[in-house]
């Protein structure tokens, strides 16, 4: 039986509270915890030493690794915050042997600094008792960014024989450095070589323009890989993040995140991955991520940003791993754990800083980006294979309940249009009584496994029901 997620959102608006929000896999609350935001204590000069040390590459061990992480975990969840995700990862993951979403929700424009904190190193302390438990890495956890305005974006979806089309731009100007992209791209052709049915890698543009982006674009890539120079501050000392494109003279051309996304005006790739150049200062890197979080909200729904400049090996490392999941249908947020995870099991480990290095920015709600034609199908086939089955009293249950919130038959049909687009004339006959109706309806949605998209759809339109609100499948 295949696995299903459940959510566990932290969300931090202001510099005194934390705020929880857990769902079920079928997105039904299982409640709305807080707590206070410890960011003030819990980083101590000891922590504070870390961070500074972590940001030079300097962080050469394991034990120290961990001490910052359980520091940033202690930020976000006090004592009580600690005990609900303890209780609850152990009964999802643990118990229930499912899945864990937790997703990060900070405001960076009124809190850059504490966006900027490296959260990817979280890991749960070890007076939980529950094992080394690394928030970035761990198998069955998946850690991203979201933010709760993001409207979600839909799947791309690819033609049965269509290849996901991978870009690999450079922009390496004169007067900035040498920008070393090799072995990527040496990683990016092995990778389409393997997987010649599925990855298709672009011609490399290595002298990254305005006109050179726009001439990848028209390509249509599904993933736009960035390799450069950023920036944190601007002529102006301004903290916005900007990128170095290559000018007419061969020298850097400078663009913050607003002129960087309307770029992509004419073709939205999927995902957009950016690296800072191997060599790069930490400043530069927190440009990337600060440009990744600016570019997201604007039109790309998926964008993985290096907080920290790694080496060649590292960022192909991650690179392949990533890509080829998402060219297997995995879940974009599950690609980049996994991603993560391969960085950990590599000769460092988790001595240094690189696993904690890519953060991923998502708008998917969940996690499917690309769907191919034969995906998509398999999608549909498990949905039905796995759905809800009803025995009759639930059966009994439901339709009482869907009678009692829809009396008559129009309430029911413009609720199935509105919510679902479904047309009750073309499931059941129009000589049926209101029950007969519910029946043919309720019937219906359990053949194509869609019991508990019905359920949801009927409880967000009469969500004052208390029969249909204490239903569940």
């Amino acid at each position: 039986m295949s696995k299903v997620y459940y959510t566990y959102r932290i969300r931090v608006a202001n510099d005194k509270h934390v705020q929880v929000e857990k769902w079920d896999s079928q997105r039904q609350s299982l409640g709305q915890p807080s707590g206070k935001f410890r960011y003030q204590d819990c980083l101590t000069l000891e922590i504070q030493q870390l961070l500074n040390l972590t940001g030079k590459s300097e962080l050469n061990d394991s034990d120290k690794a961990r001490l910052l992480g359980e520091a940033l975990f202690n930020c976000l969840f006090d004592e009580v915050l600690r005990q609900d995700f303890v209780n609850f990862y152990y009964d999802i993951v643990q118990q229930k042997k499912q899945l864990l979403r937790i997703e990060l929700d900070i405001d960076e424009q009124n809190m850059p600094e504490v966006a900027a904190l490296p959260w990817e190193f979280m890991c749960l302390p070890q007076s939980a008792n529950l094992g080394t438990i690394w928030l970035g890495t761990t198998p069955d956890i998946v850690f991203s960014r979201r933010r709760v305005q993001w409207t979600p974006a839909q799947p791309i979806a690819l033609s049965k024989n269509e290849k996901l089309r991978i870009a690999l731009v450079v922009s390496a100007p004169s007067n900035l450095g040498h920008v070393e992209y090799e072995r990527v791209k040496q990683a990016l052709e092995k990778l389409a070589l393997e997987q010649a049915t599925q990855v298709e890698f672009l011609p490399v543009v290595n002298e990254a323009n305005p006109e050179a982006v726009d001439e990848i674009l028209a390509l249509e890539p599904h993933i736009f890989h960035f390799i450069g120079h950023g920036r944190f501050e601007n002529e102006n000392k301004q903290q916005v993040g900007e990128i170095a494109f290559v000018d007419d003279f061969g020298e850097a051309m400078w663009v913050d995140a607003s002129y960087f996304s309307q770029l992509f005006n004419r073709h939205r790739p999927g995902v957009m991955m950016l690296q800072a150049c191997e060599g790069a200062m930490l400043s530069e890197s927190q440009a990337f991520v600060g440009v990744a979080s600016r570019v997201v909200q604007q039109n790309i729904p998926v964008v993985v940003a290096m907080q920290y400049e790694v080496s060649n090996a590292t960022a192909s490392r991650f690179a392949c791993n990533f890509y080829k999941r998402l060219a297997r249908g995995v879940p974009v947020d599950i690609a980049v754990q996994e991603g993560r995870y391969a960085i950990a099991l590599s000769t460092n480990q988790y001595r240094k800083r690189d696993f904690a290095a890519p953060v991923i920015f998502m708008r998917v709600q969940d996690g499917y980006l690309f769907n191919t034609e034969s995906a998509m199908n398999n999608e549909q086939e498990s949905k039905i294979s796995s759905s809800v089955n009803m025995n009759p009293l639930q059966r009994k249950e439901f339709r009482e309940a869907l009678m009692s919130a829809f009396p008559g038959k129009m309430k029911l049909k413009i609720m199935l249009s509105e919510e679902l687009e479904w047309n009750l004339d073309e499931i059941t006959s129009e000589s049926n009584n209101t029950a007969e109706t519910v029946f043919d309806l309720i019937k219906h949605a359990e053949s194509h496994g869609k019991l508990v998209e019905l359920l949801e759809a009927a409880k967000r339109s009469n969500s004052g029901n208390t029969t249909l609100h204490n239903f569940y499948l």
